[in-house]
């Protein structure tokens, strides 16, 4: 059997919380890029009924909670704001109440629920997380945490680091190839994201 797919595909996975980061300012976007519309539904809805559709708790890590009122789920805050991605991270394992949490970015309105179980499938007692790649490279906001990484988040904070793949290179991460996703069958569009007015038109060109 693929170590990537060990997953049934109707059942719920335990021990893992959801989390979408939704703390960005989008100032290249112009518009909060959340709630931007991609096949008659926000991007935020579309990614959170994913998935729900895989876990029992779901989060919203955002320092704006009444933007998204709509989606049924509890709203938490960064615990260090202005920090950027890595404090939505912290705050994501902070305020999870799983061991492990798979955290995913606002903007990606194409994730796969497949992909999604496969990662999950490879947490182990010995990795602090389970990060894919994609054609531009390292996705660590598409991927696991194990809770005992808000340590070595908060740490980072702590010292005024920004960069996440500075710390994942001071983590043990799983790494997972593009290759191994596309042997599950992955597509690109699983990745891609809207930072430009010109990545939301390519990305209405597709859905």
């Amino acid at each position: 059997m693929n170590e990537l797919s060990q997953f049934s595909e109707n059942t719920q996975i335990d021990d893992i919380t959801g989390v979408i980061l939704a703390g960005g300012s989008s100032s290249r976007m112009g518009s909060n890029k959340a709630l931007l519309e991609v096949d008659g539904s926000p991007i935020i809805t579309r990614i959170y009924r994913t998935l729900a559709s895989l876990f029992n708790e779901v989060i919203i890590v955002t320092n704006s909670p009444g933007d998204y009122d709509f989606i049924p789920c509890r709203k938490e805050p960064d615990i260090y704001p202005g920090y950027g991605s890595i404090a939505g991270l912290h705050a994501a394992l902070i305020h999870s109440s799983s061991a492990y949490s798979f955290v995913t970015a606002c903007d990606m309105p194409f994730i796969d629920a497949m992909i999604i179980r496969s990662l999950c499938g490879l947490r182990n007692a010995v990795d602090d997380a389970v990060v894919p790649s994609s054609e531009g490279g390292q996705e660590p906001l598409h991927a696991l945490y194990s809770s005992a990484c808000k340590d070595v988040f908060e740490t980072a904070l702590k010292r005024g680091e920004r960069k996440i793949q500075d710390v994942l290179k001071r983590m043990k991460i799983r790494k997972v190839t593009y290759e191994e996703l596309q042997s599950l069958g992955c597509q690109a569009t699983s990745f891609l994201n809207v930072n430009t007015p010109e990545d939301y038109e390519v990305i209405r060109r597709i859905s």
